[in-house]
């Protein structure tokens, strides 16, 4: 799977510039500005067209996403990569999905355009995720104790269209539909006027006037002077708490997590004694643990679906117990590009992973109810090998090579 590439224009000179579907920090390559991209909602692009000249296009929305989806079963957890589209609009005269138009074309921000109409949707994301939960549910053995979409990206791409004596493509310039234009509904053809905007927010540190910096997908900035770090909350930037793990490593690779600690229903999972029962780990509780507060730990940042839950539940099961200090690590860290949102709705599955005996998934997993209390990013150090990154504390060794394929995810 690849992203998929834009086309943008630089906001402060103008200049071209091509972006990922996945690019948040932009910095233009002639004037040298960056700034951070934001929308209220989602992302629209629009797909190039090669209509003849004078033709007045419309432009039908497609529902696109891009992720994980779990599915909890009584023994084991089925996990997916999907990259898929679906009508936004729900009409027989017009394809289905896009197919692969996304992955071999550049997409551009959708906006409002001079002779054209863009056709407003009437098929909400949540109905549409019901129809692909389904289908992808069809084969699984029953019952699904819990099902879930995880680290998604979706957007709204509109495919352009015009009438000829049929309905057109107007990438391929092809008919896809016997209908006539006025064989259509007036409803169908209903604009959609609305306004789009786009924020680019400057990239210097509320706090200190500092140039923030981070990864291209990066979803949390950091203040090279101050050392604070900032994520974007509607539309402004808001300072993150974040601490780290303090190593004697000379050269040490930090990957961030989410900390979260919440409230748990049907299983007690309190402190880190409630854990060792939970899971059922060959441990004597010890003084003092009945004490110590239990905390589930999610990656905050992209991985394959099957990486990502062994990851969350080995340092979930272990716990890291080390004296953490405030701010960002000096070392080199990977970009957090994994919402908080995100990890919170993997809870369950975090769960589900490690929750011992195995049997208890059917009569606790449909119940419980999880609300996160608090939470924290913490940078993890793990030593730079060759080929993987390696936590010896928690026995845990991360392939580069799966961390590397992941930004296209």
């Amino acid at each position: 799977m690849t992203s998929f590439i834009i086309e943008h224009q630089c906001p402060q000179c103008g200049a071209p510039a091509e972006l990922e579907e996945t690019d948040r920090l932009f910095q233009c390559g002639y004037c040298r500005v960056k700034s951070y991209l934001t929308v209220p909602d989602y992302f629209r692009y629009t797909l190039p067209h090669h209509a003849p000249a004078g033709k007045e296009l419309f432009y039908f929305p497609y529902w696109r996403f891009k992720g994980m989806l779990f599915s909890c079963l009584k023994k084991n957890i089925d996990m997916r990569f999907l990259d898929i589209s679906h009508q936004a609009l729900g009409s027989v005269h017009f394809p289905v999905n896009i197919g692969f138009r996304g992955q071999t074309q550049k997409l551009r921000f959708a906006t409002a355009q001079e002779g054209c109409t863009f056709l407003r949707p009437d098929v909400a994301f949540e109905d549409v995720q019901t129809l692909w939960r389904e289908q992808f549910s069809a084969k699984l053995p029953k019952p699904i104790l819990h099902q879930d979409f995880i680290g998604e990206t979706w957007s709204m791409i509109y495919a352009p269209f015009y009438f000829g004596t049929r309905v057109m493509d107007a990438v391929l310039n092809e008919p896809v539909s016997t209908a006539r234009a006025d064989q259509l509904t007036e409803g169908l053809l209903q604009a959609d006027d609305r306004e789009w905007p786009i924020n680019f927010l400057a990239t210097l540190c509320p706090h200190c006037g500092w140039d923030l910096t981070g990864g291209r997908d990066a979803l949390v900035l950091t203040c090279g002077n101050c050392r604070r770090m900032w994520w974007e909350r509607k539309g402004r930037l808001e300072q993150l708490k974040a601490a780290h793990v303090p190593t004697d490593a000379q050269t040490p690779f930090y990957l961030p997590f989410w900390r979260i600690q919440a409230d748990v229903s049907h299983v007690r999972l309190e402190t880190y004694a409630d854990l060792i029962k939970a899971a059922n780990m060959p441990k004597v509780v010890q003084p003092g643990w009945d004490q110590t507060p239990f905390y589930f730990w999610n990656p905050a940042f992209k991985v394959r679906p099957h990486t990502y839950l062994t990851i969350a539940s080995n340092v979930t099961l272990n716990q890291p117990h080390e004296k953490i200090e405030p701010g960002r690590p000096q070392g080199e860290t990977l970009p957090v590009n994994l919402p908080l949102q995100e990890a919170v709705e993997s809870l369950k599955l975090n769960l589900a992973q490690f929750i011992r005996p195995i049997e208890r998934r059917l009569e606790v997993i449909p119940l419980v109810e999880i609300r996160p209390r608090r939470f924290l990013l913490i940078y993890l150090p793990f030593q730079d090998t060759p080929f993987e990154l390696v936590q010896p504390t928690i026995n845990l060794a991360v392939s580069k090579s799966a961390l590397a394929h992941a930004k296209n995810l």
